[in-house]
């Protein structure tokens, strides 16, 4: 049988390190894997079979986000180095403060929006994230977590809380309440994690880094102390979005710094239309097909507002957002 040419001594090691951790090379000697999470130019990267690295990339691979497909080597100092940036499925990118773009998170099939009943969250930064999402696109899924607070919520907040939660849900937007605590919606939050990769935002303080720790077991042993190590991370702070595997079913979930705010840019209307569907609906019976629901005759979005089917502040949200398009 024909042999191949003779590798070269370094060559021979980088195969049988391959070959000890079930790699497998991609063209030029690369492997591939996944950005976990990053500190400056420091990255922490996972391999095929989960094994965590420190690398450094190439200055020509441009800006990497946490869920990035990579294409790595061994230098000939044994360091790794991310060569490549493989194309990304999509990026959820949010403007800081300062607008500059920061990017929290690529390849994401799911976006788990986390509040609580303290802090609850503005719900219009809600529905802005919403929108955020559809555009990627990928799947939004909210959750009310720390529900067993609800028993010493004031009635009054208490009140808003579950109104706002059935509106959302009577949209078609998936609504899950749970609770570390008591065990409530675990099982159910587990079942819309199992074979996707999720992003968990939220204001700090609502139990993110909670959460991932009670559905990752993989977030209390060794590799939660790795990456919080390498993150710099105080025992309840998320600092970089953080990439954790589940030890029993295929997917991952991405723990993300809490936010405040999540502003948009551009909005395609058609995606405004998904996250507002309730005006998209009544749009239709307007008399005018460019209506813009502000104070045309015959407007059937404005007729809903009066007869309170549709809330003010929902038609209010959605043309600020459309003027961003």
């Amino acid at each position: 049988m024909a042999r191949g040419p003779k590798l070269t001594k370094q060559q021979q090691r980088q195969v049988d390190r391959r070959r000890r951790v079930g790699q497998t090379p991609v063209g030029d000697d690369l492997l591939t894997g996944v950005v976990v999470t990053h500190h400056g130019h420091d990255l922490l990267i996972e391999d095929d079979v989960h094994k965590l690295h420190r690398a450094r990339a190439r200055r020509t691979v441009g800006r990497l986000a946490t869920g990035d497909r990579i294409r790595w080597r061994h230098d000939d100092h044994g360091h790794v180095v991310v060569e490549q940036r493989e194309e990304r499925v999509n990026l959820l990118v949010r403007p800081d403060a300062y607008g500059k773009k920061k990017l929290m998170a690529a390849n994401i099939d799911q976006v788990i929006i986390v509040t609580a009943p303290l802090p609850w969250m503005n719900p219009e930064v809600v529905e802005r994230t919403l929108v955020a999402v559809l555009a990627l696109p990928a799947r939004p899924l909210i959750l009310l977590n720390k529900a067993d607070l609800l028993d010493k919520t004031a009635p009054a907040d208490l009140e808003e809380i579950e109104t706002t939660l059935a509106l959302w849900q009577g949209l078609g937007f998936p609504v899950i309440w749970t609770s570390v605590k008591t065990g409530r919606g675990m099982d159910e939050l587990e079942t819309a994690l199992a074979g996707r990769t999720s992003l968990m935002i939220g204001l700090s303080g609502v139990g993110k880094t909670s959460l991932t720790r009670e559905i990752t077991p993989l977030a209390g042993d060794a590799a939660i102390g790795e990456i919080s190590a390498f993150n710099r991370e105080g025992t309840h702070t998320t600092r970089a979005s953080t990439l954790y595997r589940f030890a029993d079913m295929p997917g991952g979930l991405i723990d993300a710094p809490g936010l405040r705010d999540f502003p948009l840019e551009q909005v395609p209307e058609e995606v405004l239309d998904a996250g507002f569907p309730e005006i998209a609906e009544a749009a239709a019976y307007c008399r005018f097909n460019d209506c813009r629901h502000m104070n045309e005759p015959g407007c059937a979005v404005l007729a809903a507002v009066d007869e309170g089917k549709i809330l003010a502040r929902r038609l209010r949200q959605y043309q600020e957002l459309l003027k961003t398009d």
